[in-house]
């Protein structure tokens, strides 16, 4: 399988065929293996408070500072949307938080069902102590606790419960906390203000897109002289080498627990090297040449354009999400993977390398990879309207997060119309680094 790098790879049918039936049968392997371990992983309850149950504390627990009490139809929805242990006990430390200060817990309250295990035992202990006059627990369960309640207003309201059992004094505490609270409230407000402006701003996209669906973009997508067969071979190759390098990254730090974060790291950087090496070499062109090819002339037009896109990306994922909301009943968080990895991080040298990784090398290589190559691939044999929703497809079934497919693969939508729009691979590269960035940075806040 020499290429030359001159000339494009054309591929003789007579060993390709055969070759590309082999290496799809091994990526549905792969994709089988890697779906059957992370949905293990993902039925194992998690350890502590996750995202999704900070971020319903900040909605459920922030009313009540300006003096509105949360309703029982919103405690319902919480208790349905919620499925983590942790993420219920942090709940259940909120309502009755509420029920304390309205007067209506008594000692004979019975604590909801508990996380199982020694530490759910402690919860209950430490429960029924802060709200049934139950016997106090020793320091050391309470800090636990602590942690695993995510260290934020449920944890410390409950941690000020105790203190005024033993005679002390819980208010300097319970203030901290509501300041804390207060400020995460203020945050997530301004950041649906944004969501808001960016869904308005989208929306106003969307329609000049339809309004300008029969012009002629200014710029064409890249041009690629490598086969259809080609195209199919780089495509299984690279993803057999991100599964081959992905659980080999994991071997390999097996014995370092402290380095695991290393393993998104490592996959990325392995996984983009052999992929861009690939692109090239089955194109006959060199790195620099590939980057003048997908992403031509001045970058300002392009990343303006990205602020655009990145708009209406928000729309069509905030609105899908609330589509399949209705239909699709609630799961465990599609990123439980990549939180529980960044709840972990500990020094700003390990979350640096994961932000880089996450916003700047994974957006990078898949965008060129998607919207770079495969997109205008796919529409050198079909109609745009159908090479843009194959790639798009691809692109969310490719992060085996099977929950997660429809905003994914519309997120994938937006960024294959970013590149249509431009013709430049700057424009879904911001779209991409700006939402896995921002992502990041919310788990990192709740962490």
């Amino acid at each position: 399988m020499d290429l030359d790098p001159r000339t494009a790879w054309h591929p003789d049918r007579s060993w390709a065929d055969p070759l590309i039936a082999l290496l799809a049968l091994l990526a549905l392997l792969a994709a089988g293996l890697t779906l059957q371990v992370r949905r293990q992983s993902i039925q194992r309850p998690s350890e502590q408070a996750g995202l999704q149950g900070r971020l319903m504390e900040v909605a459920l627990a922030g009313p009540a500072l300006v003096g509105r009490e949360t309703s029982s139809r919103d405690w319902a929805r919480a208790q349905s949307q919620l499925k983590e242990p942790w993420d219920q006990a942090l709940l259940s430390v909120l309502r009755a938080e509420q029920g304390a200060r309205k007067g209506t817990v008594s000692k004979a309250t019975v604590p909801p069902p508990m996380p199982a295990g020694p530490a759910g035992e402690r919860f209950q202990r430490a429960y029924l102590a802060a709200y049934a006059g139950g016997s106090l627990p020793d320091r050391a369960d309470r800090a636990e606790l602590h942690r695993r309640l995510g260290r934020g207003y449920a944890a410390a309201v409950l941690e000020a419960r105790l203190r005024d059992r033993e005679g002390g004094s819980g208010e300097t505490l319970r203030r901290s906390a509501q300041s804390a609270l207060l400020t995460r409230v203020a945050g997530l407000g301004a950041l649906g203000l944004l969501v808001l402006s960016l869904c308005i701003g989208g929306l106003a996209l969307g329609i000049y897109l339809l309004a300008t669906s029969d012009r002629k973009p200014p710029r064409p997508l890249p041009s690629w002289s490598l086969s259809g067969r080609a195209t199919m071979l780089v495509v299984l190759l690279w993803f057999l080498a991100f599964f081959v390098s992905g659980n080999l990254g994991g071997l390999l730090l097996r014995p370092w627990p402290g380095l695991h974060w290393l393993t998104p790291c490592l996959t990325y950087l392995v996984h983009a090297a052999f992929g861009l090496l690939l692109v090239c070499r089955a194109e006959g062109i060199g790195a620099r040449e590939l980057w003048r090819r997908v992403a031509p002339g001045s970058p300002g037009r392009d990343l303006a354009w990205g602020g655009a896109f990145l708009a209406l990306a928000v729309l069509l994922v905030v609105a899908v999400a609330l589509a399949t909301s209705l239909v699709l009943k609630p799961d465990q968080s599609p990123q439980r993977e990549l939180q529980d990895l960044v709840r972990g991080l500990s020094g700003w040298g390990p979350n640096l390398a994961l932000f880089l990784t996450v916003a700047g090398l994974a957006p990078f290589f898949e965008e060129l990879l998607f919207r770079g190559f495969l997109l205008p691939v796919l529409a050198r044999h079909q109609p745009m309207a159908m090479a843009l929703l194959l790639s798009a497809l691809l692109f969310g079934a490719i992060h085996l997060q099977p929950s997660g497919l429809p905003t994914l693969s519309t997120l994938g939508l937006a960024m294959g119309l970013a590149m249509r729009q431009t013709g430049s691979l700057r424009t879904p590269i911001l779209v991409h680094a700006c939402w896995n960035g921002s992502l990041f940075l919310l788990m990192r806040a709740f962490a």
